[in-house]
């Protein structure tokens, strides 16, 4: 969801991305396609956003999401490649646009990779070139332009709490611990009247024990 690092804007125009992964990439010069090359051209706006979630906007308003836990905001820009790579039939010929800098920098030159985490994502996305012998152009636009942006919006936002604050997956996991918490002072409600050498019918359990505590 947003614009990072800074390589320059260098990719004014789409860089192809090769099927060899030993190759280096060269800029392709767009300006000069006929119509036919243009209409078999799939173009695709992705975005990731900075709680895991990423986004593959298609023609027609064709929209795909994914989600991986605890990945950065770069980490899911390079994931929404992946799955507009995922999603593309095989042999197609795709330009990808995106307003991460960060991605276009790696995927479009020679540099290595900052972080491991970009390498290995840049290798599964060479692969998935290769494997599905795909046509692929990057392309670094603002973020103004990349309309994918409102699409993961509402769909993060269509994931929240009744009031919008609580995206689904938090959630879940909090009243999974709430409940794991529950669970343990209910055992030891219990542990405590077995100890009990007489139970009697006024015996109550005592009710700060089973009280959710304060966070």
């Amino acid at each position: 969801m947003q614009q990072n690092g800074s390589p320059g804007e260098s990719a004014a125009y789409p860089v192809a991305l090769p099927r060899d992964p030993a190759s280096f990439p060269g800029y392709l010069d767009t300006r000069g396609d006929n119509e036919e090359h243009v209409r078999e051209r799939i173009d695709i706006l992705v975005d990731g956003s900075g709680d895991g979630h990423s986004v593959a906007l298609f023609p027609n308003e064709e929209v795909y999401f994914s989600y991986e836990r605890g990945a950065s905001n770069n980490e899911t820009e390079f994931n929404a490649v992946i799955l507009a790579l995922h999603e593309l039939p095989g042999q197609a010929h795709a330009r990808i646009r995106t307003d991460s800098q960060v991605v276009v920098w790696h995927l479009a030159g020679d540099e290595k990779a900052r972080q491991s985490t970009f390498l290995r994502k840049k290798v599964l996305i060479q692969d998935l070139i290769v494997e599905k012998s795909l046509k692929v152009e990057i392309q670094w636009i603002p973020r103004r332009q990349n309309r994918a942006d409102r699409y993961l919006r509402h769909y993060i936002a269509s994931l929240a709490g009744a009031r919008g604050e609580e995206p689904l997956h938090r959630r879940v996991r909090r009243l999974e611990s709430e409940n794991t918490q529950l669970r343990a002072r209910l055992r030891r409600a219990m542990a405590m009247l077995e100890r009990r050498s007489a139970f009697s019918p006024d015996a109550a359990i005592p009710a700060g024990l089973l009280q959710e505590e304060n966070r």
